[in-house]
């Protein structure tokens, strides 16, 4: 009996739920093919050291790592695309200039997950590669509600941040950035107040993380201090406050967007500018994305890139 009961943290997907979940991407497929977004098919396993190549280390404690009984080394089960993309258009897709691409398929993290509890997902997503200026980062956040709106997601909102604020803020403390980035996303002042008791930071860039733990580093606030902090904050202040102000114009009516400095990405590969994307009805994120340069140069090519990814078994719940 034991070789058949159920993984924990694994689950079947069939009838009704696998018939909404085609169709849901068949949908989103429509969205994606018809902004000029082609479909890539990554392979589920790759060398631990193609998912881990610089900025993708950090998805190194979820990656599931194996002998390959036919003697190809260590093989890993992908924990998320996006390394796998870079590495695709790094190489098989080099002398393309600008890329862009979409995606569905499931990954498989180590450990559960510590929301869901779940240790599968089938991730979608969109990557532009290719174009550095804000032009990618409103189409791909246009593409983000949209798909939101496909799913049957009322009022769709985006809140948009910088990880260069946090860097900014922390990049002189001895703590890692990825420290930092966790306590943060607690959302909680009391842990941030204990954590900057024990730290050495300057009185404005404590008070900054003391705001941003609070849930209030809107756009107002960030006006106020940004130039009151660093030279890196401050150009990083300036870019969100811009792009929010562009994706605003252009998709008015179609997506609400809430500048929040205490956006943080789901992975720290990211380099500049990062989303989260919420819904009315829905407690939790669903969606994140944002921009990610630095992980191409890793795989030997650099380029800047942009895009985001979502749970398709997470949507269906949630709907």
């Amino acid at each position: 009996m034991n070789a058949i009961r159920p993984i924990i943290g694994l689950d079947d997907c069939f009838g009704a739920r696998a018939k909404a979940m085609r169709s849901l991407q068949h949908r989103l497929f429509e969205i994606y093919n018809d902004a000029g977004f082609s479909e890539v098919i990554p392979p589920l396993l790759e060398r631990p050291d193609a998912l881990n190549s610089g900025a993708g280390s950090f998805l190194s404690d979820q990656t599931l790592v194996f002998t390959d009984p036919a003697d190809a080394g260590l093989i890993a089960v992908r924990p998320d695309m996006t390394p796998q993309i870079a590495r695709i258009v790094a190489t098989r897709m080099r002398h393309e200039k600008t890329v862009k691409i979409h995606y569905s398929g499931q990954v498989m993290l180590a450990r559960p997950d510590a929301l869901s509890g779940s240790r599968q997902q089938w991730q979608t997503g969109v990557e532009s590669m290719g174009t550095a200026g804000p032009e990618s980062d409103v189409e791909v956040m246009h593409l983000a509600a949209l798909s939101m709106a496909a799913a049957g997601f009322t009022s769709p909102v985006l809140q948009v941040g910088h990880i260069g604020l946090m860097q900014a803020l922390v990049g002189a403390d001895k703590a890692s950035l990825a420290t930092w980035v966790q306590l943060l996303s607690r959302h909680s002042p009391e842990d941030m107040k204990v954590y900057l008791d024990q730290a050495t930071l300057p009185k404005p860039v404590a008070d900054a993380l003391m705001v941003l733990a609070a849930g209030k580093g809107n756009v107002a606030w960030l006006r106020q201090v940004k130039n009151n902090i660093n030279a890196d904050f401050e150009a990083a202040a300036d870019e969100l406050l811009n792009l929010a102000d562009m994706v605003s114009n252009r998709l008015s009516g179609e997506v609400t967007i809430e500048v929040d400095a205490a956006v943080t990405p789901r992975f720290l590969y990211h380099s500049g500018v990062v989303f989260t994307g919420f819904a009315m009805g829905s407690p939790k994120a669903l969606l994140h994305g944002g921009r990610y340069d630095k992980m191409m140069a890793a795989y030997g090519r650099d380029m800047p890139a942009t895009g985001f990814s979502f749970d398709l078994w997470a949507w269906l719940d949630s709907i």
